[in-house]
C-alpha cells in the first residue's frame, strides 16, 4: 500500500509546475485580449464614406451604383460619327426590387423619362431624352443573393449646322429587327 500511495506522490509532485504553467498561458492570453479590446475601444470609429456610385466613361449620364461590377466580356460600346451606343453588363450583390428604384430615381435625376416598363420573371425598363434611348433589364442571378443588370444605350450623335442642331444623316441599316 506504500508502494502505491508513494506512486501517487510522484505523479502529483509534478502537478502543481503543470498547473502553473497552465495559469500562466492562461493569464497571458486574456492580458493580449484585454489589452487588443482597450486599444479598440480608445480608438475613434473611423467615418466610412458609403461606397459612391459611378458613371460609366462613354455615358455621363448613367449612373451606375457602386455595388454593381461591370463584366468587360458581355459588354460592348460602339461609336462612330452619327452614333454612340452599347451593352453594358453589370452584376453584383443587390436585390432586383432595390435596384429597379434606384435606375428609376438616377435616371429621372439625369434627365432620362421612364416611357415604359415590364416586370416578369425579369424587370425591363425602357427610358428615352432627347437623341437618346436606354432600356434596362434586371434580373435575379444565384437564387436572390446576386442581380444582373443589362443595359442597352444608343445615342445619335447630333451634327450643329449653324445655329440649330440638325440631326445626323440617317444610314441605310441593313437589317431591322
Amino acid at each position: 500500500m506504500f508502494r502505491q500511495l508513494r506512486g501517487i506522490t510522484c505523479r502529483c509532485r509534478h502537478l502543481p509546475f503543470l498547473l502553473l504553467l497552465l495559469a500562466a498561458l492562461l493569464l497571458a492570453g486574456c492580458a493580449q485580449m484585454g489589452s487588443f479590446n482597450s486599444e479598440a475601444r480608445n480608438e475613434l470609429p473611423e467615418e466610412k464614406i458609403p461606397p459612391q456610385p459611378y458613371h460609366p466613361a462613354e455615358f455621363r449620364d448613367l449612373l451606375i451604383p457602386s455595388e454593381l461590377d461591370w463584366v468587360r466580356d458581355k459588354s460592348m460600346v460602339v461609336k462612330t460619327d452619327s452614333f454612340a451606343g452599347g451593352v453594358l453588363y453589370f452584376t453584383g450583390r443587390v436585390e432586383v426590387n432595390s435596384l429597379t428604384d434606384y435606375f428609376i430615381t438616377s435616371m429621372r435625376n439625369s434627365g432620362w423619362k421612364l416611357v415604359g416598363s415590364v416586370k416578369y420573371k425579369d424587370v425591363l425598363m425602357a427610358f428615352n431624352k432627347p437623341y437618346k434611348t436606354s432600356t434596362i433589364v434586371i434580373s435575379e442571378a444565384e437564387m436572390g443573393r446576386r442581380a444582373n443588370v443589362s443595359i442597352y444605350i444608343t445615342e445619335e450623335i447630333v451634327k450643329e449646322k449653324g445655329s440649330q442642331p440638325e440631326a445626323a444623316t440617317p444610314q441605310p441599316r441593313p437589317f431591322s429587327f
